[in-house]
């Protein structure tokens, strides 16, 4: 979380905590501040401090904090940079730093000024002296040579100030009013509208002069108590004035900003504002009680607010339950003109466009594009910026083709009771009026969109649509394909789609996805993996939908390809979904791929026997993720010491039992579909768990450096297999390979090995070790027991037979290399030593067994 530094160069007391625990200081904090902690904390001491110190402390801390928050929330860089605030401290005693518009007009700011852009230039800091004082022209000494030495004279009463300041005009509106002049009375906070010389005064209020009370409010009301949802009444009529602030930090009355605050007089306060404010009845026969009442009082609105659906309208003229809207209104004259071209429930489609849910003021409105939502759900795009010759703001709706619909000046910003109005000098049509066909038939539409590669191949399809029925489009952007001829994996498909124009065809309406109504907002995907059967006929083939986790939030994956806008541009029955990347279509099954990969050899044979084609593959389709261990997966690595390439043991166990077959299989299958590597679901450094076929709970870990290692909880990860190849795609699923098998665990496979060798057995068996010319009787028969019994064959007797020996091997703990406390004729089964002895005793008499075996007549 970014730490945001002491305010004032002062230490709170949430950062002394810090720096008593010795945490290390963020990095982030400005020079002077590291100073302070090197030279030791300034921690506000409250307790020499009165009770309305200790909250006026808190409150400008919490202040400060809210407002740095707001500045560096955004920013989501490893080190943020800190804010560059302005400095007014460098310029005099007692200036204070605004920001400067690019007209000139200064803009007040309820934090300290930092460095930000608005329509798309960077504001300026604007230093003057600070409330309540002005430049003096008598030098007072010091460093400054006009310092802001000359106070204010708080003493006169409120309208001599204005005037003072400038405003001549207006204060002779306001000298009607006695009130305001007289002593000990109430005191009022009086917004004072730009420009100076009141030369919009009379073209707003004419001879009305009584209405320009609407700018005085009872009480006394600093800057910083003026936060969004205050409303303060006016003294003409106790009609409202709505208080709101922008995010980063100016503040607005009835939608028009503060530009310099808190100037003191004998009876009130003093508020300079951008522009003259309307009252809420209205100046004429205009009506701002509500939003839907001033689109039907302004004549320049009326023929819109007609066309708006009765229950939207309901919704418009609804004050009491504190929902706001804004609503940018094209004019008459430009509404009129679509009468003729759509009927009344396309009309009402459209005016809906125009209104969005909250207060948005233009000074909300800053950024060089912002995107709002409007009523239907569709994205509105705003975009504001400077006009070079008179150095206003402009701003301007663009819509889905490019073209731009501009804020009329002096009707935007119309403020009623719960809501604004921007009047706009033509409507906007919206996506939702469009057909494919449409869009299709517009190319400079899908240009804009950046889309225009995809629907050129789409124009020369037949795309097997039909217009009574919903579909989504998964539409590749321009640099979609551009990823697609760059990408190694997929190249030789991107070839054939340069030539082969009914494979494009196909890959292009597999991007097509036919629905019942499921797939047209964001809001009714239902999860993972559902698959969608695509729009190419006579074929199984599938879209599979799954959505992954990001630190900027939820991200929609068709396949591979993700779509980081959440908002479809929805056209007339017909959803967008942009992606960056295209779909490969899959063309052959994923027993298909077995059969021709000629690695794959060893895990087709299992497949085939465990019948996962019938029995998994096709009840799966497409959520089929199938490992698939490579030949050189199942060498033995002991073999590999003796230079040798023999396979493990454990193949010969599922090629040879069905059942075993079975349970390995389903132990490798994943019923879902999930693509890896580096464009599929997993990021570096994550551990994800899957429940396999088998029941048997995978674990599915990628390093930070990419590598994929499969296994569950029992098995060592020394012996987790790696993943080689990710990514190939069947109609019916996908396969992963891995450079080893993947262990089955003792509950599904047990280990069974059952040898039967035939051995040619010579016994050899004498009365008594007390034999004639032979020394050391019981060491001779040991080594050479056939010849001594030759030699007495009246005390010794020798056989020679044929006999077949049958060993079964049980391992309880999954580990054969090493099998504790067996025979040396079971460890023959993985030597395969050429002979094995047997020496056992008998009574009195001793025995020896030799066994040589004969190799053709093993089987396993």
């Amino acid at each position: 979380m970014f730490v945001p530094p002491p305010v004032s160069g002062t230490i709170d007391a949430r950062t002394s905590m810090k720096l008593a625990s010795k945490e290390p200081i963020p990095a982030h904090w400005p020079d002077h501040y590291r100073s302070v902690v090197v030279g030791g904390p300034q921690i506000l001491n409250y307790s020499t401090h009165s009770s309305s110190d200790k909250k006026m402390g808190v409150a400008l801390l919490v202040l400060a904090y809210i407002c740095l928050s707001t500045v560096t929330a955004i920013r989501f860089e490893q080190n943020p940079s800190p804010p560059q605030y302005a400095k007014p401290d460098q310029y005099g005693y007692r200036m204070c730093a605004s920001w400067l518009l690019a007209d000139g007009t200064p803009i007040y700011s309820g934090c300290d000024p930092f460095k930000t852009k608005r329509c798309g230039k960077e504001l300026e800091f604007d230093y003057r002296c600070c409330s309540g004082f002005q430049h003096s022209n008598e030098p007072l000494g010091g460093p400054s040579s006009n310092p802001c030495g000359k106070l204010i004279p708080q003493f006169d009463d409120c309208p001599s100030v204005i005037e003072e300041l400038g405003f001549r005009k207006f204060a002779s509106y306001l000298k009607n009013y006695p009130e305001l002049t007289q002593r000990n009375g109430q005191p009022y906070t009086i917004f004072v509208p730009l420009p100076e010389d009141g030369g919009d005064l009379d073209r707003i209020y004419g001879g009305n002069t009584r209405t320009v009370s609407y700018h005085v409010v009872r009480g006394r009301h600093y800057a910083d108590d003026l936060r969004t949802g205050v409303k303060l009444k006016s003294i003409y009529n106790d009609e409202d004035i709505e208080i709101s602030r922008t995010t980063y930090g100016s503040v607005n009355v009835e939608c028009t900003e503060i530009s310099q605050a808190d100037i003191e007089c004998k009876s009130g306060l003093i508020h300079i504002i951008r522009r003259p404010l309307l009252p809420r009845s209205g100046l004429g026969n205009l009506n701002k009680n509500s939003v839907m009442s001033l689109l039907q009082s302004n004549p320049e609105t009326l023929e819109f607010a007609k066309a708006l659906p009765q229950e939207l309208q309901q919704d418009l003229s609804r004050v009491e339950g504190g929902h706001f809207y804004t609503v940018t209104a094209p004019t008459s004259n430009s509404w009129s003109s679509l009468r003729g071209r759509y009927n009344r429930e396309q009309l009402e489609d459209i005016a809906a466009s125009h209104v969005s849910k909250g207060l948005k003021c233009t000074s909300n409105i800053i950024k060089g594009q912002q995107t709002f939502t409007d009523m239907q759900g569709q994205p509105m795009k705003v975009e504001c910026s400077v006009n070079p010759s008179n150095r206003q703001e402009i701003r301007k709706i663009t819509d889905a083709c490019g073209d731009t619909h501009e804020f009329v000046d002096r009707q935007s910003d119309l403020m009623a009771a719960n809501g604004v109005v921007h009047v706009i000098r033509s409507p906007v049509i919206p996506m939702s009026q469009l057909t494919l066909k449409d869009l299709m038939d517009r190319p400079e539409c899908a240009k804009f969109q950046n889309i225009d590669k995809f629907i050129n191949v789409l124009r020369e399809c037949d795309l097997y649509m039909d217009g009574a029925s919903q579909y989504a489009v998964i539409t590749p952007e321009n640099s979609a394909f551009d990823w697609w001829s760059g990408y190694a994996q997929f190249r030789p498909e991107y070839q054939r789609f340069q030539v082969d124009k009914e494979y494009r065809c196909e890959v292009a309406r597999y991007h097509i996805v036919k629905h019942n109504g499921n797939l047209a907002n964001i809001q009714d995907f239902s999860g993972h993996t559902d698959g969608h059967r695509s729009n190419n006929r006579n074929d199984y083939l599938y879209e599979t939908t799954y959505f992954t986790k990001g630190k900027m939030g939820s991200t929609l994956n068709w396949h591979y390809s993700p779509v980081n806008n959440l908002q479809p541009l929805k056209l007339k029955n017909t959803s967008i979904y942009k992606t960056s990347r295209i779909n490969v279509m899959p063309e052959k099954n994923i027993t298909n791929i077995l059969e021709e990969r000629k690695d794959f050899s060893h895990t087709n044979s299992i497949t085939k026997i465990a019948g996962m084609e019938e029995n998994v593959f096709k009840k799966k389709a497409p959520k089929n993720l199938y490992l698939v261990t490579t030949d050189e997966g199942w060498i033995d690595p002991r073999s590999r010491q003796l230079g040798k390439k023999l396979v493990s043991p454990e193949l010969a166990r599922y090629e040879g039992h069905a059942t075993l077959a079975e349970n390995f299989a389903k132990l490798n299958h994943v019923p879902l579909y999930l693509w890896g590597g580096d464009i599929g679901y997993f990021e570096k450094n994550s551990v994800h768990r899957f429940m396999s076929s088998a029941g048997v709970e995978l674990i599915f870990w990628m390093d930070d450096k990419g590598t994929m290692r499969i296994g569950y909880d029992e098995l060592p990860k020394s012996e987790w297999p790696k993943v080689v190849e990710y990514n190939l795609p069947g109609r019916d699923g996908i396969i992963w390979a891995l450079d080893g098998f993947l262990r089955c665990p003792n509950k599904l496979c047990a280990l069974q090995l059952e040898d039967k060798d035939t051995y040619t057995f010579y016994t050899a068996a004498c009365l008594t070790s007390d034999l004639e010319g032979e020394v050391d009787v019981k060491r001779a028969f040991s080594s050479k027991p056939t010849e001594i019994a030759k030699r007495h064959p009246t005390q010794c007797l020798l056989r020679t037979s044929l006999r077949t020996c049958q060993w079964r091997v049980m391992n309880t703990n999954n580990s054969y290399p090493y099998l504790p406390s067996v025979s040396p004729l079971s460890l023959d089964l993985f030597s395969r030593l050429p002979q094995c002895l047997l020496a056992f005793r008998c009574s009195k008499l001793v025995h020896l067994l030799s066994a040589k075996r004969h190799p053709l007549n093993r089987r396993s």
